[in-house]
């Protein structure tokens, strides 16, 4: 049994064989700008947490490798741990930089002079230099302390003799990485460099490494494509600036051009989960018995309905399958699920808890329930032929329904008024219908809703810790 969907596997000789989102589409796009752009260039791919940026940056990088192109990939997160971004750097890139070199006497010294330049760079800091010739970027007053220090005390001759050497240590840097990438005359060898989760590092090392980029690594060859989520990194911005600093337009001034990833084909990949997570084969076992027999696809399209309706992200999407699947298997065979009270509950303790608590563990009508229903899902969704949504209500209903009607509240005479109301459109009283009807037909008795069961499956999962794969 899977208790949790595992990481898309990106493998290098088929990137796509594993693509649960189609994004080869929008890869082989991207690989055709990259192939066809000038460089210096840094590009960022756009998408808030948990829409696959990893593995659209993953995806990339292979398929440019397979095309012959040098890439290189590295993760800023696991990377954060280094005192400056400048040594992770040039420690991930050291390897590829030495297959450039080969054997080339040359661009082999000039490799060398750049990590002793860095060397040197990363002992002192960047000076005062950088920081006030850019005033655009940053401001005089944000000159580290130390440096402060040393210019309130006056421009000593030990402190002018430490700036130049500062300065030529940049200059070399910048000229010994020009050296390597150089091509006799032609155009420099490219190299594309990935740097996956800069929005998930502590937040000085991510602005610390926007800024090496920016001023060290603006270089004819240098391909950067960053993965960020705009609005989070730029909380790390305001950590470091203020929070009235404006931190949109700041990152703007790094990168050249922003590609916002499309939005993820939800169905799709709930599709997938259903088969990562093995709840065919759970659903297969319970097509023997009668009632069961439609439970796998209600289910399926509930979830899609609700999770489309709320717009959630694949990540939130993987959790909430997590929680559905030690569910559905803590349900013995024979038992019933309810598929889309489960999947509706699911996702109402997730997002709206006090009126999921209420209905479910202090009696309450499920009036509030069916208004966040109906704020989640748009008229047109609801009132569809064979709408989810209408199982969704008419099982919240039944599920408090007995012979009198005592904590069903008005939910039930709102739709018989529907029904009675000749000047309503045909697809609303077809809709009311249909709920009095299957609500109706839970009636206490031998045909009721066991939501007693249900409620104790799905409390269960406050006894267990989630946590989802990278996408």
């Amino acid at each position: 049994m899977e208790f949790k969907s595992h990481k898309v596997i990106v493998e290098s000789e088929n990137p796509f064989k594993h693509d649960r989102l189609n994004r080869k589409p929008h890869v082989d796009n991207f690989t055709n700008l990259l192939e066809n752009i000038s460089s210096p260039l840094v590009l960022s791919v756009n998408a808030p947490w948990g829409q696959g940026k990893t593995t659209f940056l993953e995806m990339l990088h292979a398929q440019l490798q397979n095309n012959d192109h040098n890439s290189i990939y590295f993760s800023a997160w696991e990377t954060d741990f280094a005192s400056d971004p400048l040594q992770a750097f040039l420690g991930e890139i050291n390897e590829k930089i030495k297959a450039l070199t080969s054997d080339d006497e040359e661009k082999n010294k000039a490799w060398e002079t750049t990590k002793k330049a860095g060397a040197h760079i990363l002992r002192k800091g960047i000076p005062a230099l950088i920081k006030v010739g850019t005033a655009g970027i940053l401001d005089a007053d944000k000159i580290i302390e130390d440096e402060s220090s040393k210019l309130m005390k006056g421009l000593t001759k030990d402190f002018l003799e430490e700036y130049t050497k500062n300065k030529e240590a940049i200059a070399k840097f910048k000229s010994g990485i020009s050296q390597v990438l150089s091509n006799e005359g032609e155009t420099p060898t490219r190299l594309f460099i990935f740097i996956d989760e800069l929005d998930r590092c502590r937040p000085t090392y991510a602005i610390e490494l926007l800024e090496r980029i920016k001023h060290l690594l603006d270089i004819e060859g240098l391909v950067f494509i960053l993965a960020m989520d705009k609005v989070q990194l730029s909380h790390s911005v305001k950590a470091i600036y203020g929070s009235e600093f404006e931190a949109i337009g700041y990152l703007r001034r790094f990168i050249d051009i922003e590609y916002t990833l499309p939005e993820s084909e939800l169905d799709a990949f709930i599709d997938q989960l259903y088969v990562s997570f093995n709840f065919n084969e759970f659903f297969q076992n319970r097509i023997k018995y009668r009632e069961f027999q439609y439970d796998k696809d209600t289910l399926k399209d509930t979830f899609k309905l609700l999770a489309n309706a709320k717009k959630l992200s694949l990540r939130e999407v993987e959790q909430l399958f997590a929680k559905i699947n030690l569910v559905i298997q803590s349900t013995a065979e024979n038992t019933y699920l309810y598929p889309p009270l489960l999947a509706f509950l699911i996702i109402a303790k997730e997002y709206h808890y006090d009126n999921y608590n209420d209905y479910i563990n202090k009696g309450d009508t499920p009036e509030n329930l069916i208004n966040d229903l109906y704020n989640m899902v748009p008229l047109s969704k609801l009132l569809e032929s064979r709408s989810p949504a209408l199982l969704v209500e008419s099982y919240l209903i039944g599920a408090k329904y007995d012979e009198h009607n005592n904590a069903v509240g008005n939910s039930l005479k709102r739709h018989e008024d529907i029904i009675n109301d000749n000047n309503g459109s045909k697809e609303q009283r077809t809709y009311s219908d249909r709920v009095v009807q299957i609500s109706r037909s839970f009636n206490g008795y031998e045909n009721s809703i066991d939501l007693d069961s249900l409620k104790h499956r799905i409390e269960m999962l406050e006894s267990f810790k989630f946590s989802s794969s990278e996408s």
